[in-house]
């Protein structure tokens, strides 16, 4: 059972708001406190203020029930009330001196007091590891004593555990003073000649003497003014000049306020213990130090209390800065001048200001929040949302004790959240002027690309989804932009985007589709494929259109030979990589390039190729900048010689030279291209009459009825090795 005397303490954060004595054995009722949220419960024992070695808890609903050794949970020696609605912990000082918190004795986490079921019991002991307690704690202001815990030594327990020596004096003080006005006893006043009824005077003396004198228990000097408020710690600033002080002392006593050797003014106990002074005068800017003594209505002063040393601080501090302002909405983030214009509406501003100052920033006259500066007196601050519209920001530093500067030098900005308005491309146009309408070709690889728009807008011109470049919008409102770089060969679709100078970008424009087709394009400096970056586009076919009707026959890959010395190369690839081609003859190779349309696809008209054997590759680049390894090789040869006229010597029907069976004009048509089913009408001596000519590649076959005098010959012939060399070899 527990004889020793145990007291709890209410922590807030470095606070004492409470304390309670619990009773000695089992004399009372159950100590009850009410719970605060993320509160320490500090249990003290004995005056040196070590915690009970051994406590068991329980949880009923809500509330904790601690019991000392000897107690049980049918009677509990204290209850927490709330104590699982609010969070906290039970801590006590341990022989180490250092302040550890109650554990579950047989190690489970799941046992501690925070973590109990309903219903639970758990016995706890001090744990190992330490709870921070910063060199003691202050006293809430107000603060009121029970009388049991004055009555029991409860004082002397708490002020060991918790850091406040002066509690510990209070208490001395008032157990070495129960007695001490009472001026002697009827002994000596005998020697006064009165005998027995001197003692009495004696006695009486001190009843006489206004009650007990204590050295008066200052709980606290507090700043109430300015945006700085709270407690003054002992040997802290403030900028209060006329701070409150709050103490406990004897009901009806007087107690006086001192300044150094000044008395600034007094003030009387209150029927609960309490009392309160605020100077009537301000006190200067410099160090002070306030101590109370507590005097009687027979004019008996006591003892003087601790000093409450603190300086009254009334320097400003110098004018912080705003050193810029970023937007961060767009990557990388990108710098907002003092002035400018931006479309993020969250804004970052910092700056600088005096080390360990809270910034103050105002917006139009309106504080908006605070930051606080690091150990280089940097500040950063994300501004809550700002409407479209100029604002003007500044910043006041206040410094610890709650001094202000005056304002810095403004930082104005406009948010414009708006997209622009995208007139598109007003017109294209060739190096002669002449205008070039979507889906037509040009030779020009920089054509010139014009339109209108506002002022101080940019324009961001698009080659298959990628910029190839930008111009400003005029004063007039119009804009022009001819690329520096030529345009590979190859269609292209062309956009504008159009970027306000907050930054603001519209959707893209419609497209206009040109086809550029330049025959002295020089694609630049050759780029070297990597083997090591797999192809990612292809060589689909080569092919050649040189016919009258402009259809486009296929050239095979090393098995077929053109007559045409421009042909067609067709690939697919990525949208908008570039693609390499390397054509390879005897004497070297020609280098060139064209970019993969937004369908993937790709085409190339070679510039006029000698006769030769050619081999195709290609390779790719794409947006990064890297170039794959080549292609397989195409190979095509070109052949533009036409054969010579065919040898018709030879040549008979029925052992007829088919110089005496045609007419010069039907042998010479046998040396011009015919087509299928073609006739011939033949009047020489009769003989060849309606033959039909079949082309067959390399051979002519005619099939039809020879005639001679009033008989017929059915016959074919095959004329072989006539050559078609306008339109096929």
């Amino acid at each position: 059972m527990n004889v020793s005397p145990v007291s709890v303490a209410v922590i807030d954060k470095k606070t004492i708001t409470k304390a309670e004595a619990l009773r000695v054995g089992k004399e009372g009722k159950a100590a009850k406190i009410q719970a605060i949220t993320n509160g320490k419960y500090l249990l003290t024992q004995g005056n040196d203020g070590v915690a009970p070695e051994n406590i068991t808890v329980k949880r009923v609903g809500k509330n904790l029930l601690v019991m000392l050794e000897g107690s049980d949970a049918n009677d509990p020696d204290l209850i927490i009330e709330d104590f699982f609605a609010k969070s906290g912990s039970l801590v006590g000082k341990a022989e180490d001196g250092a302040m550890h918190e109650y554990v579950a004795t047989d190690g489970n986490s799941d046992h501690d007091a925070a973590a109990l079921a309903d219903g639970e019991t758990s016995a706890l002991a001090l744990g190992e590891s330490t709870v921070e307690s910063d060199g003691g704690f202050a006293l809430a202001s107000g603060f009121e004593w029970s009388p049991a815990l004055i009555a029991l030594g409860g004082l002397a327990a708490i002020a060991a555990a918790a850091g406040l020596g002066f509690l510990a004096a209070k208490q001395q003080y008032q157990d070495s003073n129960s007695g001490s006005n009472n001026n002697g006893n009827g002994g000596s006043g005998g020697d006064g000649g009165d005998g027995g009824k001197g003692g009495d005077g004696g006695k009486g003396g001190g009843d006489n003497g206004g009650g007990d004198v204590n050295i008066p228990v200052v709980s606290g000097l507090y700043d109430d003014v300015g945006s700085v408020t709270g407690l003054i710690a002992k040997g802290g600033r403030t900028d209060d000049t006329t701070p409150t002080l709050n103490g406990t002392g004897t009901k009806g006593n007087v107690i006086e306020i001192w300044d150094g050797e000044k008395k600034i003014g007094e003030t009387t106990v209150g029927e609960n213990g309490s009392w309160s002074f605020t100077p009537g005068t301000a006190l200067s800017a410099g160090d002070h130090s306030i101590t109370t003594r507590e005097r009687n209505e027979s004019g008996v002063v006591g003892e003087s209390s601790e000093a409450w040393n603190f300086t009254v601080d009334l320097t400003a501090p110098a004018k912080g800065s705003i050193d810029g302002m970023i937007d961060d909405s767009v990557n990388p983030a990108k710098e907002i001048v003092n002035g400018g214009l931006t479309k993020d509406s969250t804004p970052v501003l910092s700056g600088k200001a005096e080390q360990g100052s809270t910034v103050e920033i105002w917006k139009n006259g309106q504080l908006i929040g605070t930051a606080q500066t690091d150990n280089e007196g940097n500040w950063k601050f994300i501004s809550p949302v700002l409407e479209d519209g100029k604002h003007d920001f500044s910043v006041v530093v206040v410094d610890q004790v709650g001094n202000k500067s005056l304002p810095s030098t403004p930082w104005i900005v406009e948010v414009d959240t708006i997209a622009p308005e995208n007139q598109g491309i007003g017109q294209i146009s060739d190096d002669d002027g002449a205008p070039i309408v979507s889906g037509e070709e040009t030779e020009d690889s920089t054509p010139t690309f014009e339109g209108k728009g506002e002022k101080g807008d940019i324009i961001k011109i698009i080659d298959n989804g990628k910029v190839i470049g930008s111009t400003v919008v005029d004063d007039k409102g119009e804009w022009t932009f001819t690329p520096k770089q030529p345009i590979d060969n190859g269609e292209h679709e062309f956009q504008i985007i159009v970027t306000d100078p907050a930054g603001n970008e519209s959707a893209p424009s419609d497209k206009v589709i040109i086809t550029i087709d330049d025959p002295n394009f020089d694609p630049g400096k050759e780029v070297e494929p990597n083997p090591e970056v797999p192809v990612t586009g292809t060589i689909d076919g080569v092919f050649k259109d040189n016919n009258d009707a402009g259809i486009k026959y296929p050239v095979g890959n090393g098995g077929s030979d053109s007559n045409d010395p421009t042909m067609i190369i067709e690939g697919s690839g990525q949208a908008g990589n570039i693609v390499y081609l390397w054509i390879t003859g005897t004497n070297g190779h020609t280098y060139h390039s064209v970019t993969v349309n937004t369908d993937g696809k790709w085409s190339f008209t070679t510039p006029e190729l000698a006769e030769d054997v050619y081999k195709i590759e290609a390779a790719f680049k794409d947006a990064d900048g890297v170039v794959t390894a080549k292609t397989d090789v195409y190979q095509v040869e070109v052949d533009t010689t036409p054969p010579g006229p065919p040898d018709l010597g030879g040549l008979s029907i029925n052992g007829l030279d088919l110089s005496e069976l045609l007419s010069e004009q039907s042998q010479s048509l046998l040396n011009e291209p015919l087509e299928d089913n073609a006739v011939i009408h033949d009047i020489k001596n009769s003989l060849l009459n309606d033959i039909d000519f079949i082309n067959d590649a390399n051979s002519i076959t005619a099939t039809g009825v020879l005639t001679s005098n009033d008989s017929s010959i059915n016959s074919a012939y095959e004329m072989k090795d006539f050559i078609d060399y306008s339109s096929q070899n």
